[in-house]
């Protein structure tokens, strides 16, 4: 089978690549070029520049795009803008040329951020309620997708909760400019005995913080394998969580670090939902999946080993705060 994953620059992009090279026909696009490992079939093409990805996809003519691109920070966002042209109106685009070279299979990266905010754990069918410009967005490339592809190509949107960790084996982590994720950001502080910024402390949770579903980039992966077989036999389309249907609070994943008590509480952002958990028994049953690698200690140790990788090739990871 041959594959176009777009991103294939950033984290999940890179981890993707890596992992899916020797199992397929493998080629990464993506604005920038990879940061620690050159990818061997990698055109460097903005989603946004309709000739040149028209070119690039035309040529290839893949079986299954991967589309994994976008913008997806929510801290500090400025410019809503942006958010416009680089998830919608680069997918739009990328769709287009997906009918026009008839492209088999599609697999879309949204996210946990489309959901309203719930107490509850969030099925495929919950309620929609996106409240920042990232969740917007991804949530209005749904359903463009689902208007598009009613006929030819079958597609999965993968809805992301909490990706984190590395592929330290594979040379392949977390390395955003700068890094603005909790889980990295927390693991380069601790080991640096650094304080711990916590955004928020009265949220409606047992201790106020945030909760959330970290899922282990492995385990995403595997799901992406999974969902390319599904794919190939079967003649539908699907919205699947990936998420673990766990959530851990900051100050609890805190206590899972050496310095538990070198944190301090800011305001909370905007934007910022009280608790996100997901139901992952979809996956489970169309795809055979389970989370096996997203239990904490796992995630937190990977972490850890990505960074000591970093520090050993002197590479300096820039946080947000």
């Amino acid at each position: 089978m041959r594959i176009i994953i777009t991103g294939s620059s950033g984290y999940i992009g890179t981890c993707c690549y890596e992992y899916l090279k020797n199992k397929f026909e493998v080629y990464g696009i993506d604005k920038i070029r990879p940061f620690l490992l050159k990818q061997k079939k990698f055109f460097l093409c903005n989603l946004n520049n309709y000739i040149k990805l028209n070119f690039i996809i035309s040529n290839i003519r893949p079986d299954l795009i991967i589309h994994l691109a976008g913008q997806s920070t929510i801290d500090g966002i400025k410019n809503k803008r942006s958010y416009e042209i680089n998830n919608f109106n680069a997918t739009r685009k990328l769709i287009k040329i997906c009918q026009k070279e008839k492209v088999k299979y599609f697999i879309f990266s949204s996210t946990a951020a489309v959901y309203k905010s719930d107490k509850n754990i969030l099925k495929e069918k919950s309620q929609l309620g996106p409240d920042n410009i990232y969740g917007t967005t991804k949530l209005k490339c749904e359903k463009f997708i689902k208007k598009r592809f009613k006929s030819y190509t079958n597609y999965i949107i993968f809805r992301f909760f909490n990706v984190c960790s590395s592929l330290y084996k594979l040379k392949v982590g977390e390395y955003h400019r700068p890094e603005t994720h909790f889980i990295p950001i927390i693991v380069q502080k601790d080991l640096k005995a650094e304080k711990i910024q916590i955004y928020g402390n009265n949220y409606k949770t047992n201790d106020g913080t945030c909760i959330r579903d970290y899922i282990h980039i492995k385990d995403l992966l595997i799901a992406f394998v999974k969902a390319i077989s599904f794919l190939k036999k079967n003649n539908k389309s699907e919205v699947i969580n990936l998420g673990t249907g766990k959530g851990y609070s900051n100050l609890e994943i805190l206590k899972s670090l050496k310095n538990k008590n070198n944190f301090i509480f800011v305001k909370k952002r905007k934007g910022d939902k009280e608790k996100l958990v997901c139901s992952n028994e979809k996956a489970k049953k169309l795809l055979n999946w389970l989370p096996k690698y997203s239990n904490l200690k796992k995630i937190i140790n990977d972490e850890i080993k990505w960074l000591k990788f970093l520090k050993k090739k002197k590479i300096n990871r820039n946080t947000i705060y």
